[in-house]
């Protein structure tokens, strides 16, 4: 489903800050996995989807997704298959739009016409029902601006409007890192959710190592931008948060990063 291979990235290339992230960094990533992406600080998970997404550019290797090599292809044209929530809760949506319009313009994504922010009133009632579903009343909102809405809700916004387009690929960048821990929980529940019901393979960077254990077939640890665990099925149920607190302990420099997962 999707392939990284012989991966190389190099930052401020020939300069005395030159820095290697990867080098010859593979990943294989099946149809309908769910990947749980941990790691130190500075491990290359956030770049990793940088990466994937085209948001940086690789400077060496191969992204094939569903066959089609994508690694030239510019940012815009990579979301029309890639899906993506930041942990900012800003990022994925315009505050300044409606809750209507926001969704409106993730709708329309990729369809064959430029009317992108074009609200087709026939719509309104699907989108009510779909709001409806995450139990926190944003069905009441929708012509409420984002900007007026929690973080929390706003990250729930950005998750539905992640997937209306059916995306190939949804990558989740520590998506609820920059909100309370109780409504961390619920987006996580949503998510499980959305992700589960429109059987959507997911890369999901995480610094909760309950979460990496509980969400997910799959979870990988990259350490200097490298994978240095890969795990799944029963082991994967099997995991406790100290068992991964012992792995980060046996790293390189991750021993203050572990504090951090106490």
């Amino acid at each position: 489903m999707l392939q990284i291979k012989n991966l190389y990235k190099v930052f401020n290339k020939g300069t005395v800050n030159e820095n290697v992230l990867f080098n010859n960094f593979n990943l294989k990533v099946e149809e309908g996995d769910f990947i749980s992406i941990i790691g130190s600080n500075g491990a290359g998970k956030s770049t990793l989807l940088n990466i994937v997404s085209g948001n940086i550019d690789l400077t060496e290797g191969s992204i094939i997704l569903n066959g089609s090599e994508i690694s030239r292809l510019p940012e815009y044209k990579r979301t029309k298959q890639i899906g993506r929530v930041f942990q900012n809760p800003s990022l994925g949506v315009s505050p300044n739009m409606t809750i209507l319009e926001n969704m409106s313009m993730a709708y329309n994504k990729g369809k064959k016409f430029n009317f992108s922010f074009a609200i087709n009133k026939n719509n309104i009632n699907m989108f009510k029902e779909t709001l409806s579903k995450l139990n926190i009343g944003l069905e009441n909102k929708l012509h409420n601006k984002v900007g007026l809405l929690s973080g929390g809700q706003r990250q729930a916004l950005s998750l539905i409007m992640a997937v209306m387009a059916k995306p190939k690929l949804l990558l989740l960048d520590e998506h609820t890192a920059a909100i309370d821990p109780k409504t961390s929980e619920i987006i996580m529940d949503i998510t499980s959710d959305i992700v589960e019901k429109n059987k959507i393979t997911t890369l999901m960077v995480t610094h909760n190592l309950n979460d990496a254990i509980k969400m997910g077939n799959r979870l990988i640890m990259i350490h200097k931008g490298q994978v240095v665990m890969d795990i799944r099925g029963n082991e994967k149920k099997n995991l406790t948060a100290d068992k991964l607190l012992d792995e980060f302990k046996k790293l390189e420099n991750a021993i203050s990063d572990s504090v951090l997962f106490a």
